[in-house]
């Protein structure tokens, strides 16, 4: 605006404002459910969960419960495609009568994999004092643990529904194939589950893909079923890695976890394992069965905390006792040791990639690379005269100082040198082709794991 009568002309200008980063804590995970919604879900209670993915993904998704346990910020599930996978099936035998249009009620474990492999199914029926027929059903796992039990189902009765149906409708574990008569009574007995398969590679792969397009995860669990291949195991593990490297390079830096197989496998085979999984974005943890739990317990924790030696919760039996010799071979193999210790609980012995860093400096290093990669967005096309460039060293030095003062980074222990160095710039060559250059260099905060004490003795 050009002034004609003497006044006065305001212009205002809004500063540049960072926005908020994402918070730290937040876990894709990649496993069977129930349930297979169209988009990723993100949940933050056990209730969300069950409520988007089905209350049987309890049991084929355990990691998920123990994350939530642990303090996990945020879960965001990418599930296997409905067709990668078969679930437990049994038939539940009908005495025929001549007029039996079905042999049998053919039920299923609602949710797929292998785990339904160790349901059964008890039927025992019941007859009333004026002949009716009921039916009660007991899901067992393993030997003696009953994971369901629905009990009176009329048999015959006006407006009653038949088996199959009455399972559709009251089970939370089981479903069953329509086709039963309504008068069809089951014969007694024990009826174990079979026939439960894993997914794929390729299809643990596709859904890990689909956590590319959630940029808030930084970190990333594939929940394997079926550890009977090491070479799979391997597989799947490595794509893990590469998808995390991928993500790296757009600077949305993510961890990957994964776990030994059961603990029939011997220290040697899981050490075998970590060499095929060598990476500074990969953490491998023993025994079988803690993985939803550290990653948890880490992702309820700040950035910058080391979870060696913090204690886990909800893991009431460990699936295999890690004797001491073992445990050193596991830390010096880069695999991370869970243990009971008197006093303290289930703990994570020592924090670490299968590379040997600390994950605390892995995700501080992540969170200053999301930081410079956020304000720097704010800055394209802001960035042709002097002005520009100050600004946004002036905005990288309040994050840089922002994080010193969590303790997220540190100054050398002499104290000469500084938690971080950042230097802003453009030469002419860069300046004629849109070229603005960050140096930064960072000192993240790292656990002290030992302690080494000298007592003198005097007399």
């Amino acid at each position: 605006m050009t002034l004609v009568i003497p006044g006065v002309e305001v212009q205002v200008v809004k500063e540049v404002v960072a926005p908020q980063l994402s918070p730290s804590g937040v876990l894709g995970l990649v496993g069977l459910t129930e349930k297979v919604p169209d988009a990723l879900t993100p949940v933050q209670s056990w209730t969300s969960f069950t409520t988007a993915f089905g209350a049987a993904s309890a049991f084929s998704l355990p990691e998920a419960s123990q994350a939530i346990a642990n303090g996990v910020y945020q879960l965001v599930v990418s599930p296997v495609a409905a067709s990668d996978a078969v679930a437990a099936a049994a038939a539940v035998d009908i005495p025929t009568d001549g007029a039996a249009t079905s042999a049998a009620v053919h039920v299923a474990a609602r949710a797929r994999g292998p785990w339904g492999n160790s349901l059964s199914v008890v039927v025992a029926v019941r007859t009333g004092l004026d002949g009716s027929k009921q039916v009660d059903l007991q899901v067992m796992r393993g030997s003696n643990e009953i994971v369901e039990t629905i009990r009176g189902i009329p048999i015959g009765v006006a407006n009653a529904d038949p088996l199959d149906k009455a399972i559709i409708a009251r089970s939370q574990v089981l479903t069953a194939t329509p086709g039963a008569r309504a008068d069809a009574v089951p014969a007694a007995g024990k009826y174990p589950l079979t026939g439960g398969k894993d997914a794929s590679e390729n299809g643990y792969a596709n859904a890990l893909g689909a956590l590319e397009n959630d940029p808030d995860v930084d970190m990333v669990l594939v929940a394997i079923q079926d550890f009977s291949d090491p070479k799979v195991v391997a597989s799947i593990y490595s794509k893990v890695i590469s998808h995390c490297a991928r993500m790296s390079a757009n600077s949305a830096g993510r961890i990957g976890f994964g776990q030994v197989p059961p603990s029939s496998a011997s220290v040697s085979a899981w050490t075998s394992l970590a060499d095929n999984v060598h990476s500074d974005r990969f953490v491998l943890l023993a025994p079988n069965g803690v993985a939803g739990a550290v990653a948890g317990m880490v992702g309820g924790l700040e950035y910058f905390q080391s979870p060696t030696f913090k204690t886990l919760s909800g893991l009431t039996d460990l699936s295999r006792a890690l004797t001491v010799e073992e445990q050193t071979q596991l830390l010096t193999a880069s695999i991370v040791p869970v243990a009971s210790r008197r006093g303290r609980g289930t703990i994570v012995l020592r924090g670490l990639t299968t590379d040997g860093d600390q994950i605390s400096v892995r995700r501080v290093a992540d969170h200053a690379v999301r930081e410079v990669k956020l304000i720097g967005e704010l800055f394209i096309g802001r960035l042709n005269n002097e002005d520009g460039r100050g600004a946004l060293r002036q905005k990288l030095t309040e994050a840089l100082v922002q994080m010193q003062r969590d303790g997220a980074l540190v100054p050398s222990t002499d104290g000469k040198d500084p938690a971080f160095k950042l230097n802003v710039y453009s030469s002419q060559d860069d300046f004629s082709k849109g070229i603005v250059r960050v140096d930064m260099a960072v000192r993240p905060v790292r656990a002290i794991d030992y302690i080494y004490a000298t007592v003198l003795v005097q007399v």
